[in-house]
């Protein structure tokens, strides 16, 4: 049941914008009741109980949302999906109609008089309601976030024909981006918010603006309270809502701020935004304000302390999809295969290994198979041609761990389609051999990608390989932002980091990263909850990705004149080499004019090469069509016998196509030599079309 009420919040999250100014709101599995009458006028409020309430003998906590829409209009719903949540979570959630402007004829004052008619009448039923009187949290949004902190700080503007010795005060508050400040405050000036300004909201208050302002009526004694605030919001500004707080815990008061950076008035609102990215942003804003209210309640000791919002509480992390896959495997299986593709970075003892100890520790009995496929200077591109041969060929995947953003950037400088080609590629490659496969994505950092953030720009590998991670569901940690995060409020340096090839401090923050998806995505599952579910396969932001990436060794190309296949006489040629290609044959020439043919099945078709000092071009030639040269030298060439995919073509018929190739006489001015040494053919080979 647990999991159906989460599968339907998510649902929720993905409504229409709109939902939110839906009147008069319908709302199913609720209980509505009357809490107020004036003439023949009802006032509304809808209950959300949790499954097992017995009113009856239960004593639950509860809270009441107020919507916002400045006093003017707004609907109730705009808060269902919270009152949905928290009623899974044990806790009876109320949202509150109350009179508004536009349908009520009415003022701020009316409004913050009916708000606490509400809590009123909450505390007043709380025997009948299975409620705690002393546990009732009022909460809401902007012009609600206003009036339910009215209800705590500003005395008198009760309902003449109430009960005034039920008290309308909450025991917590719960605000999203609230007008917290009416009235100009003496010796504060708020940047943007001019006179015009606080002229209009005196002619909507019905009152003096300092009467409601709840910024004025600070003082000691007042219900714990957090406060959530888009640092971007220019409706009510934040510097505002910092104001209150800090005049709240001067007076004694528990008061939180939660500033989320870059958001904008309402970001709290799920779905908001014309783009894909937008929504999704709005979504994580949605999640992360949901998680640390749950989190706010668990400290007052009000729900214990196992949220299931599976969400990371970090702007630089984006949990998406499930991960309970391999949750199933390693807590239910209890075995796992965990593979980590990318380059040095995850070749090293790195991240990699503090995130595999992670596992085992997270999962004693669980017998994990790891697998490092990580090369030193392999791009994305590489990665999905090798991708067969260093991990697919160990078994299906249960756990992928994917870095490529440095070497797509510093190693191959890709451009934007040629960064899809690559990690898309490795994404629906893996998914197509295990549909069940769980994927986290993380984007390291250089100095370069860094200079690029502090000057306002956009990382181009990461900002491509998040297209990737969006399109497919894939959590995604953006490392690269957070070191820059960190790094402009002085909690961390580069060189504390450690530098491109992170240090232990680094490669813990990655590790950390990464693992806080993994705890998302696995909140609130059990062994007895959990079931695999296959992912989804969209339709391909390229069609040209290398979704069939293969390589295919040297020895099947048809040598006329001047290319051997064998381990070339390394002891004889300049420039330092790497292990890993010693000792293993390929094809290699050094003679200009040697040739040989290669026929493939594919839509591209590529060299897997050490590049070397030596390094020369080739000519090549498809199916009978011009004559083309590609360079195998590499500015890393010049002391190193250097990895590298160089691309022939990326956007072939996927046929049968013949490639004719030549050491040529030209070389690069850089280039000692005209030597080609080729580890393999990447070809990227036909796959269905789900």
């Amino acid at each position: 049941m647990l999991r159906l009420l989460l599968c339907l919040y998510s649902g929720l999250l993905l409504a229409p914008a709109n939902a939110q100014v839906v009147y008069p709101p319908e709302f199913d599995g609720s209980q509505s009741a009357v809490y107020k009458t004036i003439g023949d006028m009802k006032l509304k409020l809808w209950m959300f109980t949790p499954l097992a309430h017995k009113p009856e003998s239960d004593s639950r906590p509860a809270v009441i949302f107020f919507f916002g829409g400045g006093w003017r209009s707004g609907s109730p719903a705009q808060f269902e999906s919270q009152c949905r949540y928290l009623a899974s979570r044990g806790m009876v959630a109320v949202t509150a109609d109350y009179r508004v402007a536009s349908r009520h004829g009415v003022k701020a004052n009316a409004c913050v008089e009916d708000c606490k008619s509400a809590v009123r009448w909450l505390r007043s039923n709380a025997a009948t309601l299975g409620i705690d009187p002393e546990r009732i949290c009022a909460a809401g949004g902007s012009a609600g976030g206003h009036t339910a902190c009215c209800t705590a700080l500003i005395e008198g503007m009760d309902a003449t024909e109430e009960d005034q010795a039920v008290s309308s005060v909450p025991n917590a508050l719960a605000l999203f981006n609230p007008a917290v400040m009416i009235a100009p405050l003496a010796d504060f000036d708020v940047s943007g918010f001019d006179e015009a300004k606080f002229l209009d909201i005196a002619s909507r208050t019905g009152v003096p603006p300092e009467q409601i302002s709840p910024i004025h009526h600070v003082r000691s004694g007042m219900p714990a309270t957090i406060i959530f605030h888009g640092k971007a919001d220019s409706t009510v500004p934040y510097a505002t809502v910092e104001e209150f707080t800090q005049r709240m815990q001067a007076a004694g008061n528990r008061c939180e701020l939660s500033g989320f950076e870059g958001a904008p008035h309402g970001f709290f609102n799920a779905a908001r935004g014309r783009d894909a990215a937008n929504r999704e942003r709005a979504t994580q804003w949605n999640l992360r304000t949901l998680l640390q209210l749950d989190r706010f309640l668990a400290s007052l000791g009000w729900l214990d302390d196992q949220s299931t919002v599976r969400i990371v509480d970090n702007d630089n992390v984006a949990f998406r999809g499930h991960l309970d896959n391999s949750f199933q495997k390693f807590a239910v299986e209890k075995t796992g295969h965990v593979a980590f593709l990318g380059g040095s970075i995850t070749e090293m003892d790195g991240y990699r290994p503090r995130v595999s100890a992670w596992l085992e520790a997270r999962f004693p009995e669980t017998k994990f198979t790891f697998t490092n496929a990580g090369i030193s200077s392999t791009c994305s591109n590489t990665g999905a041609f090798r991708l067969e041969r260093d991990v697919l060929s160990q078994g299906p995947v249960d756990l992928l761990f994917v870095e490529f953003a440095v070497n797509d950037d510093q190693d191959a400088g890709h451009s934007a389609s040629a960064c899809v080609q690559g990690m898309e590629g490795i994404v629906r490659h893996v998914r197509t051999f295990n549909p069940h496969a769980d994927i986290v994505m993380t984007h390291f950092v250089n100095p370069g990608m860094l200079e690029t953030l502090k000057a306002g720009k956009t990382i181009l590998s990461a900002s491509e390989h998040e297209r990737v991670a969006q399109r497919y569901e894939v959590s995604s940690s953006y490392l690269s932002k957070e070191v820059s995060a960190r790094i402009a409020k002085d909690s961390l340096t580069w060189d504390d980091f450690g530098g491109t090839h992170p240090g232990p401090i680094g490669n813990q923050l990655a590790a950390d990263l990464a693992t806080s998806i993994l705890e998302a995505g696995w909140r609130g599952l059990t062994a007895d909850s959990v079931s695999a579910t296959p992912h989804a396969m969209p339709v391909m932001l390229q069609t040209s990705s290398f979704a069939g990436g293969q390589l295919l060794a040297g020895e099947v190309a048809s040598i006329r004149d001047g290319w051997t296949f064998s381990e070339p006489d390394w002891n004889n040629i300049p420039g330092s080499k790497r292990d890993r290609f010693l000792n293993i044959p390929m094809l290699h020439a050094s003679q200009p004019g040697a040739t040989f043919d290669l026929e493939f099945t594919g839509s591209a078709v590529g060299l897997f090469v050490v590049a070397g000092p030596d390094a020369g071009q080739l000519q090549y030639q498809i199916d009978g069509e011009e004559v083309q040269t590609v360079d195998l030298f590499h500015r890393f060439s010049k002391g190193l016998h250097y990895p590298r995919t160089v691309m022939l073509a990326r956007d072939l018929s996927p046929d049968k196509h013949r490639v004719t190739l030549t050491v040529s006489e030209s070389q690069n001015e850089a280039s000692q030599g005209n030597s080609a040494r080729i580890i393999a053919f990447a070809v990227n080979a036909p796959t269905p079309t789900p």
